[in-house]
């Protein structure tokens, strides 16, 4: 997340709304970020012209931080002296408050394109849900043994009962199905209750 260097927490919103160029700008003050050569080529798109150097006159590093590289960026002009802005001299990226960009336009005698962007905050991130507790993950074992062991036992008796006469050597209980099917309603009951 890349915040405002000049909101305090206001995250920056992706938007193409200048040109098609990805631009960062902030929901709060409506500032604009320009990564290295976004601004070059706005000004291009723009009329088709921009300055040989876009390096700021008379840099001071009394600047804001730099959003991407979190380094003090420097204060100078753009274009002329008394448009400031801030620069960073360390990944070659400008913010612009705004109206600079409007600014800077009329300054260059450019007259095309949008020169204010707005944009809404972007929507909060879903919240992760919570972990589950250990109270109900041996919930959740106890009822998936229960309900396996109940359909085992249940198995065996209806397999005890159905097999041919002196075929297999225990005869079928009632009281081993009944347990059997407890032991499974209860698995099923306590996994259904759980979720």
């Amino acid at each position: 997340m890349t915040e405002c260097p000049k909101c305090a927490s206001e995250a920056l919103v992706e938007t193409p709304s200048l040109g098609n160029i990805p631009l960062d700008v902030c929901p709060s003050c409506s500032g604009i970020w320009f990564d290295k050569g976004e601004l070059e080529t706005l000004l291009k798109q723009s009329q088709g012209a921009v300055p040989a150097s876009l390096e700021l006159i008379d840099p001071k590093p009394e600047g804001l931080t730099c959003p991407r590289c979190k380094v003090k960026m420097s204060r100078g002009g753009l274009v002329n002296p008394l448009l400031r802005v801030d620069k960073c001299q360390s990944c070659g990226g400008v913010w612009l408050d705004p109206r600079e960009l409007d600014l800077m336009k009329k300054l260059l005698g450019l007259t095309g394109g949008a020169t204010e962007v707005k944009v809404e905050r972007a929507a909060p991130a879903p919240e992760a849900p919570a972990p589950a507790s250990p109270g109900l993950t041996a919930a959740k074992v106890f009822g998936w043994a229960a309900a396996l062991a109940g359909l085992a036992a249940f198995s065996f008796e209806l397999y005890l009962y159905f097999s041919p006469e002196g075929s297999v050597g225990h005869a079928p209980s009632v009281v081993m199905g009944g347990a059997g099917l407890l032991l499974l309603g209860g698995g099923i009951f306590t996994l259904n209750w759980i979720d």
